[in-house]
């Protein structure tokens, strides 16, 4: 854990809010509240397991500023007492603690003290929590940067706690926020670049909250540009803002850093790159005019993905490279996280002729590379469970990918065929897999789904219906209301919500569209 980056925020809690709560509002809040010790233990817990993942905030600073709140109240009780603190930091609090107890272990959680039945009812509440406490402060009228700060954080649990759709549209407020705010604006200033540990500490502060900035802008063009094979569409163009990626730098002292040694920003910004080859994908097969021309974009960008993972990764984040000693311990997670999301990309490349490669031999590099891809994906997420590190919700959504690509495949197999057996195991596996995440709702909707085909699949065996198009896909949509179509199965988690809501968030690439009418669609 860093140390504190200095006794005073650099910014009043109680100056910058512009509402601060009504009475009964409050006192509901207050109630949510957990322990101090609680509150460090999930603040700290974040900064140390989460938050090289989004790095949607700065830890000394935030830490600094709790510190500073707790000082500052009359009241010595035990708790963190809410009245009259900003509003919008203290939404910052509630996603804060809110993304590290829906993403914690259930070691870690018990260590904390809560039960499961706390955790799913505290995981909720503090969600509700973040969304009040930025409604009250009426947010979208009054931009502060907090408020980026709490939503872009919010996406570490608003995805497994079912809330994609929500979170998309507080994500696109969040952008325009940022723009107002100039954070699209923050270009290359040679004066403060040149900044050093040496430098006047108001200068180096200038500087920090410049990059935290940056960080914010950056978080907010990949989650845009990564969900792109979803919408189909882009709201942040490449060539309108000069915003560019943080810098490697001490976080307190502002010392550049080798970029040989990971920091904090180390994972945003090699995702960026991955975000930016997606892009920029998307707009080749716009441009091209011919079935002919669009696989040859696929097999260009199947490429330049490919030379990305392999020779302009970092090396901190290549496999086969022994871990320093020296790094921080979430480069184990980052490398596995990267392999996971690089086999995902390479899916949503080929995306647009995945239905078409398992019935027409001129795409069939598509079908063995997506297959190749899903394996990948299930292998890697299969050893999560053995470490110690957090549980990241995009894995989940990337392994519901993985296994449609299984059960495409076992759609347009015989039986008897070799690999019919093998990838339906995958398929059993990837549903056992995510049974286990008890509290996710996309582990619940995928297992629900990939349970639905397996079942429509096993019942053609049974029913000896081949050819596989003869199946209704009002089978597969009544099991989906139902989350019960058969032994697979979750019995302790339904499917939430009705079939206008998405089944996967916008990272996973498949709208219900994509799924249901060209994927699915005459093939079960």
């Amino acid at each position: 854990m860093e140390q504190d980056a200095s006794s005073q925020p650099w910014t009043s809690l109680s100056s910058i809010g512009f509402k601060f709560l009504a009475m009964p509002q409050e006192a509901f809040l207050q109630t949510l509240m957990p322990t101090i010790q609680n509150i460090w233990n999930l603040v700290n817990y974040h900064e140390m397991y989460l938050l090289w993942y989004h790095g949607c905030y700065h830890g000394p600073t935030l830490r600094s500023e709790l510190k500073s709140a707790l000082k500052d109240q009359k009241e010595k009780s035990g708790m963190l007492v809410i009245r009259r603190l900003n509003l919008q930091w203290l939404a910052l609090l509630f996603s804060i603690m809110v993304g590290s107890i829906t993403c914690a272990t259930k070691a870690h959680l018990k260590e904390w003290g809560f039960s499961p039945k706390e955790v799913t009812t505290l995981s909720k509440q503090w969600y509700r929590a973040t969304i009040s406490c930025l409604n009250e402060a009426e947010y979208m009228a009054n931009p502060d940067i907090y408020s980026i700060h709490a939503i872009t954080t919010l996406a570490m649990s608003a995805h497994p706690l079912g809330h994609s759709q929500e979170l998309a549209v507080l994500l696109d407020a969040a952008s325009k926020i940022a723009q107002g705010l100039g954070l699209n604006r923050l270009s290359y200033d040679k004066a403060l670049e040149n900044i050093t540990s040496s430098s006047q500490e108001e200068q180096r502060h200038k500087l920090l909250k410049r990059e935290i900035g940056r960080r914010l802008w950056s978080f907010l063009c990949i989650n845009d540009w990564m969900s792109v094979p979803f919408a189909e569409a882009h709201t942040i163009h490449p060539l309108h803002f000069t915003t560019i990626k943080p810098a490697n730098r001490d976080h307190l002292s502002m010392e550049p850093i080798t970029p040989s040694f990971p920091t904090y920003v180390s994972y945003g910004n090699y995702l960026y790159e991955i975000a930016k080859l997606m892009i920029s994908h998307h707009e080749a097969m716009l441009r091209a005019t011919t079935q002919l021309m669009m696989y040859e974009s696929v097999m260009e960008y199947d490429s330049r993905i490919r030379t990305l993972a392999i020779n302009e990764i970092p090396r901190y984040f290549h496999v086969v490279e022994p871990i320093d000693p020296a790094w921080p311990q979430w480069i184990v997670w980052a490398r596995r996280s990267l392999t996971i999301c690089f086999a995902h990309k390479v899916i949503m490349i080929h995306r647009a002729f995945i239905r078409q490669s398992f019935t027409n031999p001129a795409y069939s590099f598509t079908r063995t590379t997506c297959l190749a891809a899903s394996a990948t994906i299930l292998k890697e997420a299969k050893q999560t469970k053995d470490l110690d590190g957090p549980i990241i919700w995009v894995d989940k959504a990337f392994c519901i990918v993985a296994g449609i690509i299984f059960c495409l495949d076992i759609f347009h197999r015989s039986g008897f065929e070799a690999e019919f057996q093998t990838h339906r195991e995958l398929v059993i596996d990837c549903i056992t897999l995510l049974q286990k995440s008890e509290t996710s709702a996309i582990a619940a909707r995928g297992a629900t789904l990939l349970s639905a085909l397996i079942s429509a699949r096993d019942r053609l065996t049974s029913e000896s219906a081949w050819p596989t198009w003869t199946m209704k896909m009002s089978d597969i949509f009544e099991s989906l209301t139902k989350g019960q179509d058969s032994q697979y199965a979750p019995t302790s988690l339904e499917l939430e919500g009705n079939l206008l809501a998405d089944i996967l968030p916008p990272q996973a690439g498949f709208c219900n569209r994509f799924l249901f009418d060209d994927l699915l669609y005459k093939i079960i």
